[in-house]
């Protein structure tokens, strides 16, 4: 809540529910393409003018190759980030609850953080093969940590008052895990799977096209290996969109788990309660 000085009541800011971003914010980027289709030369073999693009994806629609890669792209990412977040979740709260499991396992993990996608891949290969599953253990493995730490994070930030709360009402072990620790760490993995879900989709890609695996990143790599450069652009843009409509998603979805949230909840109330008096 905000008071306004020189007014006689206080009032509190509106509060944004919303996860979409603002539409306005994407006119820079249409002006952009504007002046680029305005002002690109139409047999440029470097920069094809947007036009170019819908058409390269539209011969690769016809081609029946766009729409099975999105698919795989989409299944990959979903099922990637789904497994993220349940294991860094659970990863997460152990750590957080267990100082000791933190002490053994923190360096090996640390270490493992810093490890890249690009350096995983080759061992993924020589393991598995050029298969789904060994691009999905790639991807998890490089992705799953902003939802661990922040997870963690939340763990360590429980207050004592609610476990103590737990003990007095003679909670069980699972009640307690379940009513009190989970929803006080929910606005953590909310937040560390926000980060992730950007993430999740780069590596995606990246395995794609570093592998060769079905997928948009593999549609890209075979269009620049013969100099589509259209194409190129055109799938660039459409990983671009993909990206826009997770954002959106997983910002709608958020929203379904900020009851949890206790700063959230009262600055609803406190708005509320301004409005009504």
């Amino acid at each position: 809540m905000t008071i306004v000085a020189g007014s006689r009541k206080s009032r509190a800011w509106p509060i944004r529910t919303g996860g979409r971003a603002p539409l306005r914010g994407l006119l820079p980027l249409a002006l952009g393409l504007v002046l680029w289709q305005v002002f690109a030369p139409t047999d440029s073999p470097y920069f094809p003018p947007p036009s170019e693009w819908v058409g390269a994806l539209e011969r690769l629609a016809a081609s029946r190759r766009l729409w099975p890669a999105i698919s795989v792209t989409l299944t990959s990412f979903f099922t990637a980030l789904a497994l993220n977040i349940v294991i860094g979740s659970a990863l997460g709260i152990l750590l957080g609850r267990s100082r000791l499991l933190d002490r053994l396992l923190g360096p090996t993990l640390e270490f493992c953080r810093t490890i890249p996608a690009g350096a995983l891949v080759p061992v993924a290969v020589l393991i598995m093969g050029y298969t789904a599953s060994m691009s999905l253990v790639v991807v998890v493995l490089t992705s799953f940590w902003p939802i661990l730490l922040n997870a963690r994070a939340g763990a360590r930030s429980v207050s004592r008052d609610r476990l103590d709360t737990a003990r007095a009402l003679q909670l069980s072990w699972w009640a307690t895990q379940r009513k009190i620790l989970l929803p006080s760490v929910v606005p953590s993995i909310r937040l560390g799977t926000q980060i992730a879900a950007p993430i999740t989709l780069i590596i995606v890609l990246l395995v794609e096209i570093l592998t060769q695996v079905s997928g948009v990143g593999r549609q890209i790599a075979l269009a620049q290996s013969v100099f589509r450069s259209s194409t190129v652009y055109g799938l660039v843009a459409l990983t671009g969109l993909l990206g826009l409509a997770v954002n959106w998603v997983i910002g709608w979805m958020g929203l379904l788990t900020r009851k949890y949230d206790p700063s959230f909840s009262a600055g609803v109330t406190s708005s509320l309660s301004m409005k009504k008096s």
